[in-house]
């Protein structure tokens, strides 16, 4: 059976679509006054790449600009800006994925936060997310067992599951098409094909996305949102809890510093006392 070449997700194909999810974009006045919305496509381009690294250096939209725009339309995989050919950062991206997911997803909230419209009217998110699942239902060369990180607390759904899909955690949807791209689509001209039907030639000019991805399908679908979530802080001083036993009369001396003692009370079956509690924090006995 002949696979056909369109449409494919990659980075590109990917990132057009958010694009076309951003919250609204500043007034030309106010660009020409020097001010910015933060919302251009340089800008979102580094926030996805900080999904991955959030480490990577801005290089500044200026010098980002054409790099950015070479990326959308798949004529590009990587470049001194880019870290997508960058074997050790992909690597150390998929680990956490797959061991520290929620380190990851606070990133995608992230994103999402900043650049995204969320609200309750047009349904962006909701459009991104049918636009998202149709590209990887139409590309043949996703195979029904392949694997999206796509639900909150870091599970798997398979290209065949998301069909069904009816509730979205928006953060970590994106999160889990985004891994699979950058984990498995280095070759980012697999899509121009794609870009070039959904977004035509103007000869020159700026252009537009026309298509309509994920419409009609998915009718009813839910987005939601998550909050990021810290790791949880652990006392930096070593704590050690020591048991005495009386009837024992063991002797314990300890070196730990700033020690803390936890002593409990046992009593056998007679009522007979075997043992008792006692607090102690620095090596001072807490009333």
């Amino acid at each position: 059976m002949t696979t056909n070449e369109y449409p494919r997700l990659c980075g590109g194909t990917f990132f057009t679509l958010v694009l076309q999810a951003l919250r609204q974009r500043m007034k030309a006045r106010e660009h020409y006054s020097g001010d910015s919305d933060g919302l251009s496509d340089p800008e979102v381009l580094v926030g996805l790449i900080k999904v991955i690294n959030p480490d990577y250096t801005d290089p500044g939209k200026e010098n980002l600009k054409v790099t950015a725009n070479n990326y959308k339309a798949c004529k590009i995989s990587n470049s001194t800006y880019l870290p997508f050919d960058d074997e050790q950062v992909i690597s150390a991206f998929d680990s956490k994925v797959r061991t520290a997911y929620q380190s990851v997803l606070n990133r995608m909230i992230g994103f999402v936060n900043d650049f995204l419209d969320i609200s309750e009217v047009v349904h962006k998110d909701v459009n991104l997310v049918r636009a998202l699942i149709d590209l990887v239902q139409q590309d043949q060369t996703i195979q029904a067992g392949d694997e999206f990180f796509v639900e909150p607390n870091g599970e798997k759904k398979k290209k065949a599951a998301l069909g069904d899909l009816k509730e979205v955690c928006l953060p970590s949807f994106l999160l889990g098409i985004w891994h699979y791209v950058v984990v498995n689509r280095k070759d980012n001209s697999i899509g121009k094909k794609t870009y070039d039907a959904w977004c035509p030639s103007t000869g020159g000019g700026q252009r537009k996305y026309t298509a309509h991805m994920g419409e009609g399908i998915l009718e009813g679908l839910i987005t939601y949102l998550v909050d990021t979530v810290d790791k949880p802080t652990t006392d930096a001083e070593p704590v050690e809890t020591v048991i005495i036993e009386d009837e024992q009369k063991q002797s314990v001396q300890q070196t730990v510093n700033n020690p803390f003692v936890f002593n409990f009370n046992q009593y056998g079956n007679n009522g007979t006392q075997i043992g008792h509690v006692e607090n102690y924090y620095g090596g001072k006995k807490e009333d």
